[in-house]
């Protein structure tokens, strides 16, 4: 019988497992339930799919991105191993010869979205298969109490009811002990085996650069680091105007994020992983799944939401255990905007209850009916109607979803994008003679800001409505425009939809678990609050910080900008010497200001070299003027 050692060999090119990947293995081949609880890189995936490929039987995975089920399926088929996802881009042919292939053919390795066990003519046909094991990847999207619950993992016991006999396997790279207790629970794992990996990254130094000017730290950095870069910002425009500012400034970036067209967002990939660029500047979209082993720096220019997320993007650095940095660059304002926007996210229960009578009656559901029935649904237009603004209905409709009343559809969550791909000139050309092309384009250039930097979300429905024209002419005339090369357009796959799942009740018998609601909030905010605590300490070693945040750590990384000595205000006598004769023979070929000649040294040394500056300064050593411009004395 061939072991997995060998298949490792065979389809990996390794000799050795990194630990505890064979522990994992070997559990679930023995058919126990599994829990692998491993940090960013700590290679999850292969702890599935060598199992998948020596059972008897077939496997199926659970993933809560296209992006990332495509990108397993992409690697696997480079190595000679047949897997296949089933998604929303697929049509019901296309499933079926999919799922046929699975039943009865040679595919045993499937990856499925949670919402895909929704649906009962799925669940109907994948009953006929043999499954030997079930995989939950991103297994805390379960937990109420982790960072990225998802309400649809919640079916994934219907599969486990489908296939009782099948293994279950539960992989992570963050989890916390209520979350790991969760997962357990809702996945209803029977005396899981659990195999943790400490989160400690011993080659990965940790730095906050708090207050400072974001974009000359930037630059900096990345003409310090040779190798690869990856640049996190919470704002998809942002991806695009850091990136072409560094561009400007001689350094080839690319930008990735959600909203892009899949054809740019794999273009830009590429050429970031075949290094033809260093930089990439990209939104939390990008990262899940992507293994290159060679990043030598991560950057973070705004707050993530908890350290559970930042810590996994941060560990995409240094995978290949050559030393790499991890820095963030954070002032008041990203605090602040972190804070805003965690407020947004949980509204009030009376905004909850109000919106939701609002939208059963725009819907025109009646009382005691609505399960389970299906309406068009255009947010936009609901939003203008009850004179509430979208981010608010947004969020609510979110938590709706998240709390069972409803569910919407793929086309809801992602709808039709269009970007002017043309100059000034060439529209001002088309605006000579009005037409309805012309008139369209000054619609929406004048409803729909920044169309000349990415794909921005359009609303159909409503440019037809203010235009006073059909749908399907709109339609049309936006394809004509896009193979005039004027636009690009990206169409939604079909009309946003929106799924009542419970029979709408009298207004004042609609409730949310207010003590479950605000638990989910108190934990979201004492996540943030843990972030934001992280980037202002200033004596505590970073990584320790991190650590203990999942699990008890004991000894300093000695890495981070804490540990170097970020929070030493003075200097040693040797330092002062050292920092002294830099100075003077810095200013005997030029005058320099204060905040370039601190710049010239790493961030954890820069109190120092201030306090050297004062001390000169009150000396009489080095004179600093007006401006705060550093010059020798006559």
């Amino acid at each position: 019988m061939v072991d997995s050692k060998s298949i490792l060999k065979q389809y990996w090119g390794y000799e050795e497992f990194r630990e505890p990947q064979q522990q994992i293995i070997d559990t679930v081949l023995q058919r126990k339930d599994t829990i692998a609880l491993l940090p960013t890189g700590g290679g999850k995936s292969i702890c599935y799919q060598i199992p998948a490929i020596m059972l008897p039987g077939k496997t199926i995975v659970i993933s809560p991105l296209i992006a990332l089920m495509q990108d397993q399926v992409d690697n696997l088929f480079r190595r000679g191993i047949i897997a296949k996802s089933l998604h929303s881009n697929l049509n019901y042919k296309e499933i079926d010869v999919i799922l046929d292939n699975f039943i009865d053919g040679n595919l045993k390795l499937l990856y499925i979205s949670p919402e895909r066990i929704e649906s009962n003519s799925f669940l109907a046909k994948i009953g006929y298969a043999k499954v030997n094991l079930i995989a939950v990847d991103e297994s805390h999207c379960i937990s109420q109490w982790g960072y990225d619950f998802r309400p649809a993992y919640f079916n994934i016991p219907k599969l486990k009811a489908l296939f009782p006999d099948a293994t279950m396997m539960a992989l992570t790279a963050t989890a916390t002990p209520k979350v790991l207790s969760d997962i357990i629970e809702k996945l209803n794992l029977q005396a899981p085996q659990v195999f943790k990996k400490s989160f400690v990254r011993e080659n990965l130094g940790l730095t906050v650069i708090y207050g400072a000017d974001k974009r000359t730290e930037l630059l900096s950095l990345l003409k310090g680091v040779r190798g690869s870069c990856i640049i996190y910002v919470r704002n998809r425009r942002e991806t695009l105007e850091i990136s072409s500012w560094l561009e400007h400034h001689d350094l080839r970036s690319v930008a990735y994020h959600g909203g892009m067209p899949k054809e740019i967002r794999e273009k830009n990939q590429i050429a970031w992983m075949n290094n033809s660029v260093n930089i990439i500047v990209c939104t939390n979209a990008f990262g899940m799944g992507i293994d290159k082993p060679d990043v030598r720096l991560v950057v973070h220019l705004d707050v993530p939401p908890s350290i559970e997320e930042y810590f996994q993007e941060v560990g995409r650095a240094g995978r290949d255990g050559q030393k790499a940095l991890g820095v963030a660059l954070i002032e008041n304002g990203d605090i602040e905007a972190a804070t805003l926007n965690l407020e947004r996210q949980f509204p009030s229960l009376e905004l909850i209850a109000s919106i939701y009578d609002r939208l059963c009656r725009y819907c025109k559901v009646a009382y005691g009916s609505g399960f389970m029935e299906t309406f068009d649904f255009n947010a936009q237009a609901f939003s203008e109607h009850i004179s509430v603004p979208y981010l608010k209905v947004f969020y609510v409709i979110n938590i709706l979803e998240k709390e069972g009343w409803l569910t919407t559809s793929e086309a809801y969550k992602e709808p039709s994008r269009l970007m002017v791909t043309t100059n000034t000139e060439e529209l001002e050309e088309l605006n000579r003679t009005p037409s309805l092309k012309s008139k369209i384009i000054i619609y929406l250039l004048r409803k729909y800001e920044g169309l000349f930097l990415d794909f921005v979300k359009i609303d159909e429905t409503k440019i037809a409505e203010d235009l006073r024209i059909e749908e399907t002419k709109l339609t049309q005339y936006l394809f004509q425009l896009q193979a005039q090369g004027l636009i690009g357009y990206l169409p939604r796959n079909a009309k946003p939809q929106i799924t009542f799942t419970r029979e709408r009740p009298q207004i004042e018998y609609f409730s949310i678990d207010k003590n479950a609601y605000n638990q989910r909030k108190k934990m979201a905010e004492d996540r943030l609050k843990a972030m934001i605590k992280y980037f202002k300490n200033e004596k505590a070693c970073r990584q320790k910080m991190v650590v203990n945040y999942f699990e008890e750590a004991s000894e300093n990384c000695g890495m981070c900008d804490v540990c170097l000595g970020s929070g030493l205000v003075s200097a040693s006598s040797e330092e002062v010497k050292k920092i002294t004769e830099h100075l003077y023979q810095t200013l005997q070929r030029r005058p320099i200001h204060i905040k370039s000649y601190i710049g010239m040294y790493p961030y954890h040394f820069r109190k120092r070299v201030m306090y050297v500056l004062k001390k000169l300064e009150s000396e009489r050593g080095v004179l600093v003027d007006e401006f705060g411009t550093l010059s020798l004395p006559a």
